[in-house]
């Protein structure tokens, strides 16, 4: 029979404990991957919305960005995202000197997320987004007491481009409030 060495005892139950310490913890969101999952259509707007056609916006070939603009939340009493300004830095021109010191070529979106308070709503500020395929981006706000990813997306309803704003809360342990998710559209 083998005998252990109370040195070997320590190693042994320091990596048991490591393993059952790491089976006891929760799954965070991150751990958990969340996204999007697929959504029913916003409601049919009224038909003045849909008589509002408006012309085509002539764009520049190479920074064509869609997802741009100010949108409301088309749900006016709603207790999540009232609104989002989506920007768009076109950076497509990349300049070098003579030494090969090339700068420039970084387009990307940026959000401002405005969440629903009163007597105005909260102005989360202005992120860089970033690409998650299938035409999502994505931001992450750190409240300290709650983390919010924030996925953006546009669709095509009734001849009219929606943006649809899936934001998952993931509270601090601490903090004892449940996770949360939120799915909502929006219109220029």
């Amino acid at each position: 029979m083998r005998r252990i060495t109370p040195a070997g005892r320590l190693g042994l139950l320091t990596g048991m404990a490591l393993v059952t310490g790491a089976l006891m913890l929760p799954l965070s969101a991150s751990a958990a991957a969340e996204r999007p999952t697929r959504a029913d259509a916003p409601p049919r707007p009224a038909k003045v919305l849909l008589k509002q056609g408006k012309a085509p916006t002539a764009r520049a070939a190479s920074c064509y960005a869609p997802m741009a603009g100010d949108w409301h939340n088309i749900d006016a009493s709603t207790r999540a995202m009232a609104r989002a300004l989506v920007d768009f830095t076109c950076n497509d021109v990349i300049l070098c000197d003579q030494f090969g010191n090339c700068t420039g070529g970084d387009s990307y979106y940026s959000m401002r997320m405005f969440g629903k308070c009163s007597p105005t709503n909260c102005d989360w500020g202005r992120l860089r987004a970033y690409d998650m395929g299938d035409g999502w981006i994505r931001s992450i706000y750190n409240f300290g007491f709650k983390t919010s990813h924030v996925w953006l997306k546009t669709y095509s309803y009734w001849g009219l481009t929606y943006l649809r704003v899936w934001v998952h809360n993931d509270f601090a342990p601490w903090d004892g409030r449940a996770d949360y998710t939120t799915d909502e559209w929006m219109l220029r």
